[in-house]
């Protein structure tokens, strides 16, 4: 049985509103306890392993024993056996770098789990990569730029703006 979202009144858009405020609580619903590690990984998985790696590598599942946040284990899928016994044979460098990435020892484990489909690994062009067209007026980019100014990591700001432009856009 599906899960069901359940938005409180307190978080539905009534108005402007704070992005953070709105999205977290139905992302938390979304993704679970690890959501959020696990799309900062995924999204910048090339960035962390390199581009070589990232062709025939990619994380599929972080977990934690029950209430921890350290000491985790990474389940990568990696396409065919050669592959994987570089994999297995790199497992400590690649916990290292992305255990850097996280800024801590998030992880101290890797699962390889084995597949011939390559499909998974074929790079498809993004949505997000397309033009888009201008949906909010410059007043509501100003009010998004100045909610999401104080946030030091680009990165997350850059989305944070982009969610926040889909949410204005779906107002008109």
């Amino acid at each position: 049985m599906a899960k069901k979202l359940v938005v409180s009144e307190e978080h539905r858009l009534s108005d402007l509103t704070g992005v953070g405020r709105t999205i977290i609580p139905l992302a938390k619903q979304l993704l679970g306890k690890n959501g959020f590690m696990q799309i900062e990984l995924i999204s910048n998985w090339e960035e962390i392993v390199g581009e070589r790696l990232a062709e025939y590598v990619l994380p599929q599942k972080i977990s934690f024993v029950k209430d921890e946040r350290v000491g985790g284990t990474l389940v990568l899928l990696v396409l065919s056996g050669a592959f994987a016994m570089e994999v297995e044979s790199n497992k400590l460098k690649i916990l290292q770098k992305v255990n850097a990435f996280f800024g801590y020892e998030a992880l101290n484990k890797i699962k390889i789990i084995q597949t011939s489909n390559p499909e998974n690994f074929l790079k498809t062009k993004n949505v997000y990569d397309k033009p888009k067209k201008n949906l909010v007026s410059e007043k509501q980019k100003t009010y998004i730029n100045e909610l999401t100014e104080s946030i030091d990591n680009e990165s997350l700001r850059l989305k944070l703006e982009e969610i926040g432009r889909e949410i204005l856009k779906d107002k008109k």
